[in-house]
């Protein structure tokens, strides 16, 4: 007898990890370090001994493009975090899991915790009635504005488009000197087009069924006409037009510029560096003189979303719940992030670390995601160049040619 059980004990000894003690391993990739979780998983693993959590950051600019091509060779993550405009091409693809059984189970396991969540979660990663993934985080584009500079002018926060233009106007004549100029805001060449769709959607833009906008419309050409103005009459530095991200968010913490939209999770970082309240102050993005009715609070989100050949999707889910659990993601929320969660984002902490939410907090609420769309990479690259043709000095189109000609230009795209 104890023979036989030196050679059992032997055996399966030398048995593999998945027979002796089977352990599951979900792969993650982040689109940015800020979104992990700060116990890295640590509770997670503690909490569910049999899942592995293994995790990598793919920048969001890299990671759909990135996620398809492994995806065709078997080696893409169980898990991808994405620019959510990607989502209707990586479905009609075949590489996103349709989750909507397990949301649904989840709604009814725990109503209580899915009723602290917000639809934007997953309407943002819905497609032809498919859940995909969960939208844990998005962020609207608001607009921060130096109080002290239009108080020392004399002027009010403005409530139009038109009304902030005629502010700009006068901080430039009045107030700003050198190198300071009344609006800062990227050029668009180096990134998807999220600050001049949000500035469309407020002014009552539209779009087509198919995701594409509509820019030969009064809206559009609104925007173009903003652009142009900026450019024109030299309320923007003379090389925005090719400013990247970083370079308008110096410019506006920098001391040198009055106005520039931005979302909550670069507004943490203002409030760093300029006085909140009393140097700078946070406004919903107005709408167009007339079109109120038309206005919307653009959004866009960073979705984590599921892969089709995921061999263990409770797995998988699981992870997801963890990310979005109140505790874990409240974390991220306060230095990053808003999350889709009502308990996160009314509770104390959040308005301590976030002080212009209440300012922000009706308008959140009732965002709208920009549009997906089959070929939004082209997209973008229309939208970039149309912003860039507009901006230049001197103008060389109306707003109405710019319009027409970049219409032809979307609607090839369907």
């Amino acid at each position: 007898m104890k023979k036989i059980l030196v050679v059992f004990m032997v055996v399966a000894f030398l048995l593999p990890a998945a027979v002796v003690g089977a352990q599951t391993t979900v792969n993650v990739w982040f689109g940015r370090e800020e979104f992990i979780p700060a116990d890295a998983f640590e509770t997670f693993h503690a909490e569910n001994p049999d899942i592995r959590v293994e995790f990598d950051v793919i920048p969001l600019e890299e990671s759909h493009v990135d996620y398809m091509r492994n995806h065709a060779v078997g080696i893409a993550p169980d898990i991808v975090q994405i620019f959510h405009e990607f989502t209707a091409t990586m479905v009609v693809r075949g590489t996103l899991l349709d989750i909507t059984e397990y949301i649904e189970a989840w709604a009814e396991e725990d109503p209580e915790d899915f009723a602290d969540i917000y639809d934007i979660a997953f309407t943002l990663t819905t497609y032809e009635d498919g859940i995909y993934g969960i939208n844990i985080h998005s962020a609207p584009y608001y607009m921060g504005y130096r109080k002290d500079w239009l108080a020392e002018a004399g002027l009010a926060e403005p409530q139009t488009w038109e009304e902030l233009l005629d502010a700009c106007r006068v901080l430039q004549a009045e107030v700003l000197t050198g190198d300071q100029f009344a609006y800062s805001q990227p050029g668009g060449a180096h990134h998807p087009p999220f600050w001049m769709t949000a500035t469309f959607m407020s002014m009552g833009g539209q779009f087509r069924d198919t995701g594409t906008p509509i820019i030969d419309s009064e809206a559009g050409i609104a925007l173009i006409d903003f652009y142009q103005t900026l450019a024109n009459e030299g309320l923007q530095d003379p090389e925005a037009h090719a400013w990247a991200s970083g370079d308008f968010r110096g410019a506006f913490m920098g001391d040198r510029a009055a106005f520039f939209p931005e979302a909550i999770n670069i507004f943490a970082y203002t409030k760093d560096v300029l006085d909140y309240a009393t140097e700078w102050e946070v406004m919903v993005q107005p709408p167009r003189a007339g079109a109120e009715d038309d206005f919307v609070v653009n959004t866009f989100g960073w979705p984590y979303m599921v892969n089709s050949d995921t061999e263990n999707p409770e797995a998988v889910m699981k992870v997801l719940r963890y990310l979005f659990d109140p505790d874990i993601v409240s974390d991220v929320a306060l230095r990053y992030q808003p999350a889709n969660r009502a308990s996160v984002l009314t509770s104390e902490a959040y308005y301590e670390a976030h002080p212009y939410f209440p300012i922000l907090e009706e308008a959140h609420g009732q965002q709208i995601p920009y549009p997906v769309h089959l070929r939004s990479v082209e997209r973008a690259d229309i939208l970039n160049e149309m912003k860039y043709v507009a901006q230049q000095v001197p103008a060389q189109y109306t707003p109405e040619e710019i319009a027409a000609r970049y219409q032809k230009l979307l609607d090839a795209l369907d």
